[in-house]
């Protein structure tokens, strides 16, 4: 557990070295600015030389030297930049120098620095200056700055350095007589040579040294004074600390209640002496009121359902509870205010001898005695509900509630009796013990156990679609039906046991985009037309229909696409579904009417939906031949289809003799395991 002590230690530590980081890069920061200082010292004293060069290219030309004393080159650019540097070496004590590794005057040779410099300038054309730091060596005693510039051959520079052609033949002379035949041959944007600075800055850099001394110093006393003020500090604090935590182990922790009145050093502290003084206070009603609002329903001041299985726990008896159905309209329609109302009335109603408690806002439970029998306890809770059902007069309004129990006898447990109450919305019954509820449960479990297994093969991209082909007279195929199914191992598993599970759960709609996509990518593989099944559900599914929509856009043949719509469910009262329809079919997709002849669906039906075909129900088909009445309802789907030019297909064909049957009836295509059952692949 951290301290205080440790915590102001770390505390220190850490800002000690914060302190002398700090100091580092500052430190270091001054140093960068002051070459940095030095380097642009050295470019505006090059930049000087070079526009001191350009000035007297322009000049020289025109200067006729008549005091023979002077060098017969000395307004030239070459010689009198070098001049220059020498004076400025002699006066400043900067090292100034303008040569080549073509120079003329021996004297002026580049030195092995230099030299380096000139060759990467030569490798680099585009580079505009050379800069390194450099320790003392030769002439310069300390640490310096090495700085050179370029000196790029111009237009004025070939009437001395170019050719021997394009220098004038008397200027020619001169130069060889005075430098001999060098520094000639030179082309336009050569390196001609360059002008090199060195910068001693050890002094500047000293005196930054000794004033970050001076800092750092003052600094460190400050942090060792601070240190010795905190840890001074901290003991006082510490102590008034140690009081409050006395108090707390010797009172409040033990529930012991009392005034907190020790003095204390700090007038900080005192603040949370009071605070805990008045904290005091509030514990002692917080416990009076945390037990009411722990056990205690705020409506009824009833015990609720914490304090209902804290007595289950010690003492198994019988439990009733009782639902209030619907009780939601209640509190709609009336309001909360008289909602609340209704509930302390069903609460006085159903006080009694035997031990009430208010569980959920709608629901009651009642602890019955151990030696009750069955017949009586049903007894006893059938009177009890035709009492608690009088109606209930609240303000100015007449309320008629009901009521459903459920009942744990035998096993006595609370969890049995919710089960019960839970059964009596499925069996449709007023009262159910919990022994009519077990079979409920175990569907209960089977779909926890679909459900887990629909999940598993959702995640491992095990539900896949199986294809069926529909074939024509011929019995050559025509397209196929897309067929969910799940694998498990080695088994595949038919929609039956986990298709009602999925349209449970969000699973569903997970189910239609997988068999949407997969049939798309078969479709754009070996260019097939595959009829997929939708549904309602489905169509009214703001999210599938957006899906359904995006794949239309991007699929190249959407007229390779049916969609079969369940004929089973109307969707004539579905705005969305209908409206959907006309949009699908807009982008050329095909409507097939799937079981038709199994539910709600009339031949107006067909109309109103604009379909292109029909598939008959197989329970019409599977018995064809031996039930009249199937053949006529068949005859009449055929006929009234033809009369419309719907293609008619028959599903569930089983064998040839039903095959040659209902081809000599008129159906267009067929789709059975006479030709072939559902498979993983086309």
């Amino acid at each position: 557990m951290k301290t205080i002590k440790s915590e102001m230690i770390k505390l220190f530590v850490l800002s000690g070295i914060a302190f002398f980081v700090v100091l580092f890069i500052l430190y270091k920061s001054v140093t960068h600015f002051i070459i940095q200082q030095e380097f642009q010292k050295a470019k505006l004293l090059v930049d000087t030389l070079v526009y001191t060069r350009q000035y007297l290219a322009k000049v020289a030309p025109y200067v006729e030297l008549k005091n023979k004393t002077f060098h017969p080159f000395s307004v030239t650019p070459a010689y009198a930049v070098t001049q220059i540097a020498t004076m400025i070496r002699k006066n400043e004590h900067i090292y100034v120098k303008q040569t080549s590794d073509r120079v003329r005057d021996i004297k002026n040779r580049p030195n092995r620095h230099e030299l380096e410099a000139i060759h990467y300038l030569e490798k680099h054309p585009n580079v505009k200056e050379f800069v390194q730091i450099h320790k003392a060596h030769g002439n310069i005693k300390s640490q310096h700055l090495f700085y050179v510039y370029p000196l790029k051959v111009r237009k004025s520079c070939i009437k001395c350095h170019g050719t021997k052609k394009e220098v004038p033949t008397k200027l020619y002379n001169e130069i060889v007589k005075i430098y001999g035949n060098r520094a000639f041959g030179y082309k336009l944007g050569e390196l001609r040579g360059v002008i090199s600075v060195r910068i001693p800055f050890d002094e500047v850099k000293e005196n930054v040294n000794k004033l970050f001394i001076k800092i750092s110093i003052l600094f460190f006393i400050l942090y060792v004074g601070g240190i010795y003020f905190f840890i001074k500090l901290n003991k006082e604090i510490i102590a008034d600390i140690q009081k409050i935590q006395k108090y707390l182990d010797n009172n409040l922790s033990k529930n012991i209640y009392k005034p907190f009145k020790e003095q204390m050093n700090f007038r900080g502290f005192y603040f949370i002496k009071k605070g805990l003084n008045n904290a005091v206070k509030a514990l002692k009603n917080y416990k009076k009121d945390s037990y009411k609002n722990l056990y205690y329903n705020p409506i009824t001041n009833l015990p609720n359902r914490r304090r209902l299985l804290e007595i289950l726990e010690r003492k198994k008896v019988p439990i009733i509870l009782l639902d209030i159905d619907s009780f939601k309209e209640v509190n709609y329609y009336y309001g909360e205010e008289i909602a609340n109302k209704v509930i302390i009335e069903v609460a006085n109603r159903l006080k009694d001898k035997h031990k009430l408690f208010h569980i959920k806002i709608d629901e009651f439970a009642i602890l019955m005695n151990n030696d009750i029998t069955k017949e009586t306890i049903y007894k006893y809770t059938e009177d009890l509900i035709a009492k608690i059902e009088q109606p209930y007069k609240i303000d100015d309004y007449s309320i008629i509630i009901r009521f459903r129990a459920g009942i744990s006898f035998t096993k006595k447990s609370f969890v049995d009796a919710l089960s019960a109450l839970d059964a009596t919305r499925i069996l449709n019954k007023e009262i159910v013990f919990c022994s009519e509820a077990t079979e409920i449960r175990e569907k209960y479990k089977d779909h926890l156990i679909w459900m887990k297994k629909l999940k598993e093969a959702l995640e491992h991209d095990r539900v896949v679609p199986f294809f069926q082909p529909i074939v024509d007279k011929n019995k050559q195929i025509c397209k196929y039906e897309a067929l969910v199914r799940m694998l498990d191992g080695d088994k595949v598993i038919s929609p039956f046991f986990f298709l009602d599970v999925a349209k449970k759960s969000r699973f569903y709609f997970d189910i239609t985009k997988i068999m949407i996509t997969k049939a798309l990518e078969k479709i754009k593989q070996h260019n097939v037309t595959i009829s997929i099944n939708l549904t309602t559900l489905d169509m009214e599914n703001e999210d599938i229909r957006k899906f359904i929509i995006t794949k239309l856009q991007n699929c190249k043949t959407p007229s390779n696409i049916h969609f079969e719509i369940v004929e089973s469910e109307d969707i004539r009262n579905s705005k969305e579904a209908f409206e959907f329809i006309k949009t699908i079919k807009s982008f050329g997709c095909k409507i097939l009417i799937d079981d038709f002849g199994s539910g709600y669906a009339n031949f107006d039906y067909l109309l109103s939906l604009g379909a292109d075909a029909v598939k008959i129900d197989g329970t019409l088909i599977k018995n064809i031949l031996e039930d009249e009445n199937s053949k006529i309802v068949v005859k009449t789907i055929i006929s009234f289809a033809k009369a419309v030019n719907m293609q008619v297909i028959a599903e569930f064909v089983e064998d040839d003799e039903v095959f040659e049957y209902l081809k000599t009836e008129g159906v267009d295509c067929y789709q059975g395991y006479f030709y072939s059952p559902p498979k993983a692949d086309l």
